[in-house]
């Protein structure tokens, strides 16, 4: 293998979309907290620190799951051979710790949520990620969390707890989604995901809930006069229009194929959703 080939199967176990919509993600929160030129570097080394301690999650998650993923995903890195298990855990290492060390150029809080993410995402990847429901929720709490991170380094946690929740509550749906779409590699190695132990009736409709309640959720900051206009205009025709798509075709459809393009497209929709906070 040649060094490009090596650099970019580093490049894709990284996963730079999942970067770079973190990155996005805690910029905008800080921004949202009050965040402005006076503080600049900050926001970037909270948003970058923040952006790779995600990317050693990603990594430290296909370590553990290298087994399930010879059967899911068997064209990735690890599970392909294009790169080791030493080679992905000292990546891992490298990357858990330039997000913790690029956070002592921040604030105390935000340096605290950033050491305290590293042994979350471990514990997920290593035990609780198998486990119905918990494993979920823990993904889910980890990505409110960074909007939460993101209010910490500007100084006003405060003003990100609503993206927090929206950002909670869709990926919660999506986790389920992307459960549903490994069910039979998952099930082949003894996991006992939600739509393993419950079944997938129960797993579309749990994934349902949640994408009603995103969508009442963001109508309460607009109710609440928090957000304006502009805000409610874009959150319904860009990012609720997408959870009604997901919602109409998660029960209809539940192929690998099509829970796949659900889940990308939920992933994207989050994009959305930090235009529509961002201009309300």
């Amino acid at each position: 293998m040649t060094s490009r080939e090596k650099m970019l199967s580093y490049f894709r176990l990284f996963r730079p979309s999942n970067f770079l919509i973190a990155v996005l993600s805690i910029f905008v929160a800080c921004i949202l907290a009050g965040g402005s030129t006076q503080n600049l570097w900050t926001m970037i080394a909270a948003s970058l620190g923040g952006g790779l301690i995600g990317a050693g999650g990603m990594v430290i998650n296909d370590l553990f799951d290298i087994e399930i993923d010879r059967i899911n995903r068997p064209e990735r890195p690890l599970p392909s051979g294009a790169l080791s298990r030493r080679e992905a855990g000292i990546a891992y290492v490298l990357l858990s710790l330039s997000g913790i060390l690029l956070n002592m150029f921040t604030t105390p809080l935000a340096l605290a949520i950033a050491v305290a993410a590293v042994p979350l995402v471990f514990l997920y990847s290593a035990y609780l990620k198998r486990m119905p429901l918990l494993g979920n929720i823990l993904v889910a709490f980890m990505t409110g969390l960074a909007f939460l991170y993101g209010g910490a380094a500007a100084g006003r946690m405060e003003a990100t707890v609503m993206p927090a929740i929206f950002a909670f509550l869709i990926n919660a749906a999506r986790e389920i989604v992307k459960d549903m779409e490994d069910r039979d590699g998952d099930a082949q190695l003894g996991a006992r995901t939600f739509p393993i132990v419950y079944g997938m009736r129960a797993s579309s409709m749990m994934a349902s809930i949640l994408l009603v309640a995103v969508i009442i959720a963001t109508v309460v900051p607009f109710w609440l006069g928090i957000y304006g206009l502009r805000y409610f205009i874009l959150v319904n025709a860009g990012v609720n229009t997408v959870l009604l798509y997901v919602l109409w075709h998660v029960r209809r459809d539940q192929s690998a194929a099509s829970l796949h393009r659900l889940s990308v497209l939920l992933k994207y929709d989050m994009l959305i959703g930090l235009l529509a906070v961002y201009s309300g």
